[in-house]
């Protein structure tokens, strides 16, 4: 069972995700061709670590076995969708792996618990990523300058 929690007010939920960077290039997706790009990874379920919960997502999405993970960011994101507000705990990994990686552009049909979603994976050079809809921005900022030391942000972009 995912750790989200559904109301009238908005929705909460607690993501993992994890900055896959090879040759200087960060794997990102876009998830239902929604204009706008993300770190792999997924909700973290109930009795889960955010640690193992990273690797089951990674596994899952980019099929690969991640050999070292550092956090390097908790993120307590607070944002506006068009239906409903949302506040997100994002628990953000840097992820290595020994395994061979697919450098090219590709798309992975993911069913989420009965829910099928179309994930267009890309990779983007690092120093791209301020010019790039990258989400949430915050994090994409402290990749793109190489920041891996931990840190703790609040980020809040809702319309007040």
């Amino acid at each position: 069972m995912d750790i989200r929690i559904k109301a009238n007010e908005g929705h909460y939920k607690c993501r993992v995700c994890g900055a896959v960077i090879k040759d200087d290039k960060l794997l990102v997706v876009e998830i239902n061709h929604d204009g706008f790009n993300c770190l792999p990874g997924g909700h973290v379920q109930l009795g889960e670590s955010s640690h193992d919960a990273l690797l089951r997502e990674i596994g899952e999405e980019v099929g690969i076995t991640c050999t070292n993970t550092k956090l390097v960011a908790l993120i307590e994101n607070f944002f506006d969708k068009p239906d409903r507000k949302m506040h997100e705990l994002c628990f953000c990994y840097v992820a290595e792996t020994n395994d061979e990686m697919n450098m090219d552009d590709y798309e992975f049909i993911e069913n989420d618990n009965g829910e099928l979603k179309s994930l267009q994976f890309r990779w983007i050079k690092l120093d791209d990523l301020p010019n790039v809809d990258f989400r949430p921005k915050v994090f994409g900022d402290k990749l793109a300058k190489r920041d891996f030391e931990f840190e703790h942000i609040i980020f809040d972009q809702r319309n007040k």
